[in-house]
This record gives C-alpha cells, sequence and structure tokens, in this order.
C-alpha cells in the first residue's frame, strides 16, 4: 500500500464517439464489423527494457505493438490489472463477496464490490461493448487484441509457474485469468465515463421505482441535508481540481525559439488508474512515447518525433440531469410532449460469494430513459423516485465512441495543424484539456476541444427545473437539472457538431499563441492572461471569476520567468530552466500573506512553542524542497485559516492572477488567525513532529520498506509543485535533431513490491534527477538494461 505522509494527514493518497476517418491521418481506417481481427493470429514484438524498467516496444505491426505492450505491463503490473478486469465484467462479489470497497481509489470512486458489479453491468453490458467495437477503426481493434493477447500470454507463463516469487498478491487466485478484446474495451468504455456516470455508481444503482423491493440490493440511506450535493462529489474522482499542471511555451518565449512543452498530471498513485510509462515503435506508422492509463493499449499523453502534447482535467461538464413527470399508476413510463414513454427495463442477476463459500444469485432490475439511466437522488437529499417525478442522467460520454481514435490518431501526426485538425474532426476527447507544440512551429495550443453536453445559457431559462434546477446550478456549478417533459430541452446540435446534442469545435474553446498556454484545472478563460478566452456556455466553465492559488502560482512562475525575476539567467524558458522552475516547490500563500500573518501571530507573547514557530516561520524560505524548515508548520496553519474572510483587496477580474490579496485588518479575522496558530503548533507538537523538522523528515512516500522523501505540498496552499505528481514530461524539438524529452513516473512503473523497478523511479523524483528519454535506437542501446523477443 502506498500511502503518503504529510504533516497535516496521514491518509491515503487521493487526489485520475461514432468512427471518423480522416483524410490523411496514419492511424485510422474503415471501422470495424466483419473485418474486425480475429482474435486468433500471430504477434510478434521486442520489448527493451531500458533505465527505471521503461519498455521500448518494437513490432512489425500495431497487433504486435499492443501486444508487447500488454505483454511488458502484465509484468509490472498484473495484480492491479487482474483485479480491474474483474470489476470491469461485474465479478467482483463472485470472488470477493458484496461489502468490501471494490476499489481503494480511482475514478469511479469507492462503491461496494455489490454495487460496482451492478454499476458495470448495467452499463459496460453486450450491447453496449458491440456499438463502441463496431465504431472502431482496424487499426484501433488490431492494436487492441494485441494487447489483450500479451497480457494474456504473460497471465499463462505464471499459471505453468514461471516468474516464480512475482505477484505474490495473484498469481495462485482463482479470479486470475487470461483475457479476450472484450475486456479491454470494458476498460476503454469505463475510463471514457471518469468524469460522468462514474461518478453516479451508487445513484444509478439505488434507483428503483416505488413498488419495488429494496431487499435486493444495498439501498443509499437516505439524507436529512444536501452536505454532498457539491461540486466535489461530481467531479473526476469526486475531487474538484483533479488533474494537472500544463504549460506550452510558444517561439517567442523560449530560448530555441522553438516550441517548449511541459505535462504534469496530478493522478492516481494507486490502483488502474495510474499511468504506465511506454514506448511503441511500429517503423514507418507508429513511433511514439508517453503514458498510458494502465489497462489502455494506447498512448494517451506523450510525444513523437513531431508532436508533444499533454493534458489537464477540463471543468466542463459532460453529463446533464433530467426531470421526468412519471405516468399516472405507472412510476416505469413518463410523459414527454404528451406522450406516453415507457422505461427500458435490464434484469441483471449477480454472483455473490456468501461467508461460507458458496455462490447465491442476487437479482436487480435496473432502468433506462430515452436519456440514460434512472438515477436516485434521495441520498443527496433531495427528491427521489416517487410517483410523480422521476430523475435520470445524459452522459455525452456514454454516447461517445471516439474517444480513443482520438488519442491513438495524436500519436501518428506529423505537425500541429495535423494534431488540431484530429482534435476537431474525431472531437472525441472525453474530459481534458490538451496542451500541444509541434517541431519547426512557433506556436503553443491549448484546447478544450471535448465532448460537452450542447446546453447554451440561452437554454436554462426556458428549461432549467424551477426551484430545484437552480439549487443543483448553485451547489455544483455547470451542473444544469433540465425539463424532461419537453423536447425542445433536449441537447442541442451544432451545424458543426460530430457528436448529436455536443456543442462542435466553433462553440468550444481553443487558443494558439507564440507566448504560452497553461492550465492548473481552473477554466478555459485565463489560458494565457494576456488573451482570455470568452463567451461559451456555462456548462465549459466559469469566467471572470477567482483562480485556484495553484494558477496563479503557475502564472506567477511563467511572468518571473519572462521577466528574469526568479533568480536564473535569462528571461526566456528552456528545458534546463523550465526542470528546475516546475520542481521548485514555491508556495504562493506563503509569498502572498506571511509577513502578514506573521505581524499577528506573533506580535504578542505567546508560549515557547509558538515563539520557537514565529521564529521558524520567519526563517523559512517559502519552498517545500526537501531541506525547507517550517514548511509543515505553514501548512498546518493554511489548512485552518484558508477558509477565512482573509483578503484586504477582494477578486478584481482585471487583475486575476494578483487579487485577491492583502491581509484582512478585521479584528475578527484576525483573531482567528491568531488562535488557529496556537492550535496548529499545538497539534503538531502533541504528534510530536519537531517545529524545526525539514520536510524531508515529515513527508514521504510510504510504500512496504521503502520511506522515500517527498517535496512539494498541496494545491490548495498555492503549490504548482503538488504532492501527487505521476507522469511528467518536458519536450523540445531542436533543429536538425531528434525529440529530446525529459522523464519522471514518480510512483516507478511497477506495483508489485517484488519488482526492481517499484520505487527506484520515485527515488529518482525525491533526488530530482529527471531522466533524459532514451527515443533514438542508439540512445535506448546505450540505456539497454534487457531485451527480450516474444511471438506466438
Amino acid at each position: 500500500m502506498l500511502y503518503i505522509q504529510h504533516p497535516g494527514f496521514l491518509a491515503k493518497a487521493s487526489i485520475l464517439t461514432g468512427a471518423i476517418l480522416l483524410s490523411g491521418c496514419k492511424i485510422g481506417g474503415s471501422g470495424g464489423g466483419d473485418d474486425q481481427p480475429s482474435e486468433q493470429r500471430h504477434y510478434s514484438a521486442t520489448i527493451e527494457r531500458t533505465t527505471f524498467g521503461i519498455p521500448h516496444i518494437t513490432a512489425k505491426d500495431l497487433g504486435g505493438a499492443g501486444y508487447g505492450h500488454g505483454y511488458a505491463i502484465a509484468e509490472d503490473n498484473l495484480c492491479v490489472l487482474a483485479d480491474a478486469f474483474v470489476t470491469y465484467s461485474g465479478q467482483r462479489s463472485e470472488y470477493f463477496g458484496p461489502d468490501e470497497a471494490a476499489a481503494t481509489m480511482g475514478t469511479f470512486g469507492t462503491p461496494t464490490n455489490l454495487e460496482a458489479d451492478f454499476f458495470f453491468r448495467f452499463l459496460l453490458n453486450e450491447q453496449e461493448l458491440t456499438t463502441f467495437q463496431a465504431a472502431q477503426a482496424d487499426d484501433m481493434l488490431e492494436l487492441t487484441a494485441g494487447f489483450a493477447a500479451g497480457y494474456s500470454r504473460y497471465v499463462s507463463e505464471v499459471k505453468d509457474g514461471e516468474h516464480a516469487g512475482r505477484h505474490t498478491d495473484c498469481r495462485n487466485a482463482e479470479w486470475l485469468r487470461t483475457i479476450t478484446t472484450d475486456d479491454v474495451l470494458r476498460r476503454l468504455v469505463a475510463l471514457n465515463l471518469a468524469a460522468s456516470s462514474a461518478n453516479w455508481v451508487e445513484e444509478i444503482v439505488a434507483a428503483q421505482p416505488p413498488a419495488a423491493n429494496p431487499a435486493r440490493v444495498r439501498l443509499m440511506s437516505p439524507a436529512t441535508d444536501t452536505s454532498e450535493l457539491t461540486a466535489d462529489r461530481f467531479a473526476l474522482g469526486r475531487k474538484t481540481g483533479i488533474g494537472s499542471n500544463t504549460y506550452a511555451f510558444g517561439g517567442n518565449a523560449t530560448e530555441s525559439g522553438g516550441g517548449l512543452l511541459f505535462a504534469n498530471p496530478h493522478w492516481y498513485l494507486l490502483g488502474v488508474d495510474r499511468f504506465y510509462q511506454l514506448h511503441m515503435n511500429v517503423p514507418g506508422k507508429l513511433n511514439v512515447s508517453g503514458a498510458s492509463i494502465m489497462g489502455t493499449p494506447m498512448v494517451l499523453m506523450g510525444f513523437n518525433n513531431d508532436i508533444a502534447w499533454a493534458h489537464t482535467v477540463s471543468t466542463a461538464r459532460r453529463f446533464t440531469l433530467y426531470q421526468l413527470q412519471l405516468a399516472e399508476g405507472d412510476p416505469t413510463s413518463y410523459v414527454k410532449d404528451s406522450e406516453v414513454v415507457a422505461m427500458t427495463p435490464t434484469e441483471i442477476t449477480i454472483q455473490v460469494k456468501q461467508t461460507d463459500g458458496n455462490l447465491s444469485p442476487v437479482t436487480r432490475t435496473l432502468y433506462r430513459s430515452e436519456y440514460g439511466p434512472m438515477i436516485s437522488l434521495s441520498g443527496l437529499g433531495l427528491p427521489g423516485w416517487g410517483t410523480q417525478v422521476a430523475y435520470t442522467l445524459r452522459d455525452a460520454n456514454l454516447e461517445n465512441t471516439r474517444a480513443f481514435q482520438n488519442f491513438f490518431s495524436w500519436g501518428s501526426a506529423d505537425s500541429l495543424d495535423e494534431f488540431y485538425n484530429n482534435t476537431k474532426q474525431y472531437l472525441g476527447i472525453p474530459w481534458v484539456n490538451t496542451t500541444a507544440i509541434g517541431r519547426g512551429d512557433q506556436r503553443a495550443l491549448y484546447s478544450d476541444i471535448t465532448v460537452v453536453p450542447n446546453v447554451p445559457d440561452s437554454m436554462l431559462a426556458s428549461c432549467l427545473v424551477p426551484t430545484l434546477g437552480p439549487a443543483v446550478m448553485n451547489a455544483v456549478p455547470g451542473l444544469p437539472l433540465l425539463d424532461g417533459t419537453r423536447s425542445a430541452c433536449d441537447w442541442k446540435t451544432d451545424t458543426d457538431s460530430v457528436q448529436s446534442g455536443t456543442f462542435g469545435p466553433s462553440n468550444l474553446p481553443s487558443l494558439f499563441s507564440t507566448d504560452y498556454v497553461a492550465n492548473m484545472n481552473d477554466s478555459y478563460w485565463l489560458s494565457n492572461p494576456e488573451q482570455p478566452l470568452a463567451g461559451y456556455a456555462g456548462i465549459i466553465g466559469r469566467e471572470d471569476y477567482e483562480q485556484s492559488l495553484r494558477t496563479r502560482m503557475g502564472h506567477t512562475m511563467v511572468r518571473d520567468r519572462l521577466n528574469g525575476a526568479d533568480g536564473l539567467n535569462g528571461h526566456l524558458a528552456s528545458s534546463e530552466n523550465l526542470r528546475n522552475i516546475v520542481l521548485n516547490s514555491r508556495v504562493y500563500s506563503a509569498e502572498r500573506l506571511k509577513t502578514a500573518v506573521l505581524n499577528v501571530v506573533c506580535d504578542a507573547p505567546g508560549s515557547a512553542d509558538e515563539e520557537q514557530a514565529c521564529q521558524v516561520l520567519a526563517n523559512w524560505d517559502n519552498t517545500g524542497n526537501l531541506d525547507a524548515v517550517g514548511a509543515h508548520i505553514w501548512t498546518a496553519l493554511w489548512s485552518r485559516i484558508r477558509s477565512l474572510d482573509l483578503y484586504a483587496i477582494p477578486f478584481d477580474a482585471a487583475d486575476p492572477i494578483n487579487t485577491p490579496d492583502g491581509l484582512s485588518n478585521d479584528s475578527a479575522v484576525r483573531d482567528q488567525i491568531t488562535a488557529a496558530f496556537s492550535e496548529a503548533v499545538t497539534d503538531l507538537v502533541n504528534r510530536n513532529i519537531a517545529l524545526n523538522a525539514r520536510v524531508e523528515q515529515v513527508q514521504q512516500y510510504l510504500k512496504p520498506g521503502e520511506q522515500i522523501p517527498q517535496f512539494g505540498g498541496e494545491g490548495n496552499e498555492g503549490y504548482f509543485t503538488v504532492l501527487r505528481n505521476s507522469y511528467m514530461h518536458i519536450v523540445e524539438f531542436p533543429n536538425g535533431e531528434p525529440v529530446k524529452a525529459y522523464t519522471f513516473l514518480t510512483h516507478s512503473q511497477s506495483t508489485d513490491p517484488s519488482s526492481p523497478h517499484y520505487a527506484d523511479y520515485t527515488q529518482a523524483y525525491s533526488n530530482k534527477n529527471w531522466l533524459p528519454f532514451p527515443y533514438t535506437d542508439e540512445d535506448i542501446a546505450a540505456n539497454l538494461e534487457s531485451s527480450i523477443d516474444i511471438s506466438e
């Protein structure tokens, strides 16, 4: 189990469609159907591992590339993947019983096994898989089938007794099995839903008409307040602001005069939603490196010799709610446009392991409206499924079959224009912003051209459900509760929409800049503060609003670099200085407020401990670097005061990076700060945490047998360098030379403690030793640790 130990806590780390043929695109082809590649075919691949166990997979075709990837990732992460394939097939209760949490952490939260089984069997059903598979290009299916075959080959080797000493958590488990293409497709669809239906697992499973028997499966207990109706509750990973920093510099801002890209997702450190670093080379077709999310066969964020890209989680909503008016006397039918419409029932039976080890069937009927799955809001303190009204969810990404073709197409793009055109023509990216640069191109790209329900602001005046609709929007900005009685309130379709009911690219934000673009999980508005984007629908994101401290720190660091005010040489960005800047662990809240806060809390004599804390904070360098002394005191204090009305100067949309600012003169606020300081110091002392401790002494990655110091901190303090960094790359394209990249995978490649690559990359990250990535054949040979050829 991996934990992050932090002065404020010791907790599990939390924080991570339609087929289109693109003209001129090297990856893609006709859709599936009768010509889909067979599961029975020949595969071969060479897997060369370099420093930190990174696999470089070379194959003559995409099936072989997938084959090598599936084998390599199974070697590194077999038990996590095997457990996940049980989850996506809806079989957790069969092997583990009904009541335990289905995941330690991940994009679908922590439902029970039985809840997860019903959810995945309901939404990832055979019809959904058939539709999804039929929409994929042959190349994509070839890669996917190869991945399944490579993974299965490794499983078979383990079951035959090979790889002794490895994978002790699962090698003898009955649930360890080979997989098929369908298993991989289920994984892809599940990831597609990470920012939408995956946040409604309990509500979908609990949705039952009034006459239904609730004894068949655990129902959520009714709540008496709306405390769970929050932006966090229905954000990706159930945490707003999850998911990353990125910079893309254009030629006017770099020493080289070309593009420079930084990717920095803050993503899952545990579970199947972790990143996995790899390099796939199919000569003449694909030569891409970067990160997949475990179980996906392609690189999702990465670079080739001409293009590099990065992602952050977007603020756009991917779903809306609808209120249905039920037909009189029939709670499973509703009235729309004066016509009665029957819901579609689906009966699902789950085999459940009992305490005596025997299996017993549990059956439940779940329902769909024309919009999507029915949901129960009663667990959120809102009306449940009654005799007059009920609620349903429409998820744009349940209708999106293009997502992974879109990602896949980027891996072979050879110019920024091709990359951008693919983005618009597929329009399949499900829930992330994208930044990108291209060889020989002075522009940097920001894009939130993603799958978003087409609900323009003008539609809300007539379609938002009275009273309850505004309450939901107030609690969860950008989430409409719409009137389901009229087709006039169905999602709109633009003239350039790729998917019915979603916005077309002309109504989605994007920006090219020769200076820079950035995103730190606030909306598109300030991708470049000098070129604000505005005029888009509220469901995509907010404008003219206070930015997070992490966002303000991110833009401040760029401003300091371009002004030559950060203590480094020159005034332009380079790979070398950017590698320093993004790990410098500056703390924006301390830079703006520490001096004023110390003037308040240290003005009057306090206890000996408080006087020591004042001295330590006064000498602290306002960073969370490993040798910094005092960062933990500020963390303990800031966690207690950040929700106060702290600022003397309010937010000003005309100066959004510098405001709000200054410490309030309000005596009540200052008294609260003083009390919080005393409480923070007392708490640290009571927990035997030295007030003069260095960051390296109080903040570590804790893995079995490993305790690795961790720099950085929490984004709500204004750290740009956060504790949950995961995959990272800095990429440039030197003139006349191959791509030049530096990378990290902070949690390391393997989840198996017996692997030599369980913690080695984590230690390198702790030491701030970026890996010069070996992209060329010559560099791979110079850094080679092992090589195998596999075939079947």
